[in-house]
């Protein structure tokens, strides 16, 4: 007969308990008299203090029984039968598997939607100063900043795809847009992931080297359940030759297949169906037609004139405060001739026209200083090879 060994049956009881408290909670929550016979008494989470931020509705991002499923299925297996091996005598990797399903037991699986507030609001208005080439995708998210405020539910949006040519800025965007909505962020890049089905859903023991989700692993270590998913460089998330990446990124964005992704390490779903999602592309085209269908596509245009004139200014004081008192703000002219690249090379240019002035015993910019830092940045043209051996040329007869 198959027995649950002890370690794992107290892991399954604990979870009960747990659960048992959890109902005795919400019972308590609808008594008349509130929480009043309680021991612990904890502040109502729909009666936030005139200081304390918005707690908001909650999401449970995966179920306490499926975890003692899961335990239970592999207590009841060969490995474990009574008489026969031990659960050290498991591979290593099931091993660890059980041990994350015993911590998971003990782990909340409630967690807080933030709700936007008129904070939110006002970020979002300093955001549109900030970053005024983004201001289509900013003016789609104030729309979903009011639903939420309005009906005091989670910051929602559909998933949304920035596609624009390199240096625009479109990282520096997400980062932003996360800290003004007030949630957490989990930033991927696609470009140098290697293994896609490890990043979004995660591999089976039988896989040397398995583990849990990247997304999912991040999603429980975080405190929120809608925090901003960054998918930077979308377009190059290209991985070993046997892998479709795009297949796997489809229940990601499906929010109906998003409520139960399973995580493929642990069996377990997780509702991922509440995360903003946020991606990033260069080339639209290297994007499958189904990809690009479950995405809200907004183009950033490159910046001109004043526009890019202001953004050029407040990288400048950006960087000039990381110094801090050390440098005066730049003047027109200098800020003029910064602005004539994309905002990836004015940070270049700042960066490096500052160590000429450095140099020079200034604490101000100059324009002569920035053209320097140009002929430095500039990677049109040849350089000459650094080092001690220099490259072999052909020779006349052609030959190397």
């Amino acid at each position: 007969m198959s027995t649950i060994p002890a370690y794992d049956a107290n892991a399954v009881a604990t979870l009960r308990d747990l659960d048992r408290k959890r109902l005795l909670g919400h019972l308590r929550d609808q008594r008349p008299d509130g929480m009043a016979q309680e021991e612990q008494v904890e502040p109502a989470r729909d009666k936030p203090s005139a200081t304390a931020p918005t707690l908001g509705p909650t999401i449970s991002i995966f179920d306490h029984e499926a975890v003692a499923k899961q335990i239970r299925l592999a207590g009841s297996g060969d490995t474990f039968d009574e008489g026969g091996p031990s659960a050290s005598s498991a591979s290593s990797d099931e091993q660890a598997r059980l041990e994350r399903l015993r911590a998971l037991v003990h782990q909340e699986p409630l967690r807080r939607l933030v709700v936007a507030d008129e904070g939110t609001s006002e970020r979002l208005g300093r955001l549109r100063e900030e970053c005024p080439g983004f201001v289509e995708i900013i003016a789609l998210v104030e729309r979903a900043v009011a639903l939420s405020m309005i009906s005091s539910t989670g910051i929602a949006f559909p998933p949304i795809l920035l596609v624009g040519p390199p240096g625009l800025g479109k990282t520096h965007f997400s980062r932003r847009l996360a800290a003004a909505l007030g949630v957490e962020q989990h930033a991927f890049s696609c470009a140098t992931n290697s293994d896609a089905q490890a990043l979004l859903i995660g591999h089976p023991t039988t896989w040397r080297g398995a583990r849990m989700g990247v997304l999912t692993e991040a999603l429980l270590g975080g405190e929120t359940g809608n925090p901003l998913l960054v998918l930077d460089e979308i377009d190059k998330f290209v991985t070993h030759s046997t892998e479709k990446p795009y297949n796997s990124l489809l229940a990601l964005l499906e929010s109906e297949n998003a409520s139960a992704l399973i995580d493929e390490y642990l069996r377990v779903p997780f509702d991922l169906s509440r995360c903003l999602i946020l991606a990033t592309a260069n080339d639209l085209d290297a994007l499958p037609g189904f990809i690009q269908d479950r995405f809200l596509i907004v183009t950033v245009t490159s910046p001109d004139g004043a526009m890019l004139r202001a953004i050029a200014r407040r990288i400048a004081a950006e960087i000039i405060a990381a110094h801090g008192d050390a440098f005066a703000l730049p003047d027109d002219a200098v800020v003029a001739r910064l602005a004539r690249t994309n905002p990836r090379g004015i940070r270049r240019l700042v960066t490096l026209a500052l160590g000429f002035a450095a140099q020079a015993g200034r604490r101000h910019l100059i324009v002569a200083d920035v053209s320097a830092a140009e002929a430095i940045a500039d990677t049109r043209g040849a350089r000459d090879p650094i080092g001690f051996i220099r490259p072999q040329g052909k020779r006349q007869d052609g030959r190397e």
